[in-house]
């Protein structure tokens, strides 16, 4: 089977963790999600906050990137609560946006071949990805507002389960899903 992206948008941290939380909850697999953020210390927060952990660049040396590496969320083993997780986190610089922190398995697309091919930053790296021209074009004016994307790579049955924990944490694209 076939996967796909599903995009969700949210304008505060808050937000963000909910939905993240929730997914790991319904046993949605945290390595599909990707976590993109003008802000880097919003996506550590992020990270720090669902147990995400940097993958480590020898054993997956396709999530290695730039001067970072790709997150590939993993549930970590938190002892007495939340620890830090990260080493360090990707900094990339997207033409019309600027500096972008990405963790995840989408942040891989966001450097050397899909953007330097395509020139297109964030959008050729997520049409690169699957997503279509469009909505991919919507996603980078969100991202240029200041707001954080989670991207959720899912076989087609659980499309409609992403879209309504999206939903009920209140993504701010919500007319993408109809």
């Amino acid at each position: 089977m076939e996967k796909q992206i599903i995009g969700g948008v949210f304008d505060s941290q808050e937000e963000a963790v909910l939905a993240i939380e929730t997914l790991k909850a319904k046993g949605f697999e945290p390595n599909n999600l990707s976590v993109f953020a003008k802000n880097d210390d919003i996506v550590d927060e992020i990270e720090l906050r669902t147990d995400v952990e940097p993958v480590d660049g020898d054993k997956n040396p396709t999530k290695k990137i730039g001067k970072g590496f790709g997150i590939g969320a993993g549930t970590g083993g938190v002892i007495g609560g939340i620890t830090g997780l990260i080493a360090e986190i990707g900094l990339l610089a997207i033409p019309g946006i600027g500096p972008l922190a990405a963790a995840g398995p989408l942040a891989a697309t966001l450097t050397g071949a899909a953007v330097g091919a395509t020139g297109g930053g964030i959008v050729g790296a997520l049409t690169g990805a699957g997503i279509p021209e469009n909505d991919a074009e919507e996603y980078e004016k969100f991202v240029k507002e200041g707001n954080i994307l989670i991207f959720a790579e899912v076989e087609e049955h659980q499309r409609q389960d992403i879209q309504n924990v999206f939903l009920e944490s209140k993504t701010l694209n919500r007319h993408m899903y109809l």
